[in-house]
């Protein structure tokens, strides 16, 4: 049965000239990067360490304001600067160089994508490429506060006394939208799209769930 699917996967992808890639943190774990939900996943990982309400409050804007210290202390083992891409990367960036890949949208927050090449992307969760302050939106990039991150300090604005001066990933949170590129790029892609790849994701945080069933 598997080898009949994926004789079958290799056909499509064989024939397809529009392909849309959904990728979630499976990719990224063979890079030495924990996915979310597994048993050994950023979740479990947090339950473990930190005294939080619910793990997933580690991503929670109105819990980062009040207490950013165990997302900086969890965020130093998954900055950018250290991992290498996996074959799954390799995969979508030779899709974009033989004129096949329509777009990647991706979930993953670890900048392994531009690493890779991949410029046909949208980063649906945001990146730890940039930083930006709570308080005056001032953005850095993420080498300006590597310093902080690697001793598991929180980075502060240099431009502003505010006290939600912090420097905070450009990273979507629980609680903040998605932003206007992800809503303008899927409603002119799926139209377009010839076959729909998801790899390395459980498909459910909405709206990025949403894309199967969005195809016309």
């Amino acid at each position: 049965v598997v080898k009949r699917r994926v004789r079958a996967a290799v056909r499509l992808l064989s024939t397809a000239r529009s392909v849309v890639v959904v990728s979630g943190a499976g990719i990224s774990v063979s890079a030495g990067i924990p996915d979310f939900r597994s048993a050994n996943g950023v979740y479990q990982m947090v339950e473990e360490r930190f005294n939080l309400p619910d793990p997933q409050a580690l991503f929670d804007i109105h819990y980062f304001a009040n207490d950013p210290l165990p997302f900086f202390a969890f965020a130093k083992n998954i900055y950018p600067g250290v991992f290498q891409p996996t074959r799954c990367h390799r995969f979508i960036r030779a899709l974009e160089a033989r004129g096949r890949l329509l777009r990647n949208y991706t979930q993953n927050i670890d900048t392994l994508e531009k690493v890779t090449g991949i410029r046909r992307k949208v980063t649906c969760h945001g990146s730890f490429e940039t930083a930006s302050c709570l308080a005056c939106k001032r953005t850095v990039s993420c080498d300006e506060i590597r310093p902080q991150i690697a001793s598991g300090e929180v980075p502060r604005c240099g431009q502003c006394e505010h006290h939600l001066g912090i420097l905070k990933p450009d990273i979507v949170f629980f609680g903040e939208s998605l932003g206007e590129g992800f809503e303008r790029h899927i409603q002119r892609d799926l139209p377009r799209c010839d076959a729909l790849v998801v790899v390395g994701s459980s498909m459910r945080v909405q709206p990025v769930a949403a894309i199967p069933a969005m195809l016309p």
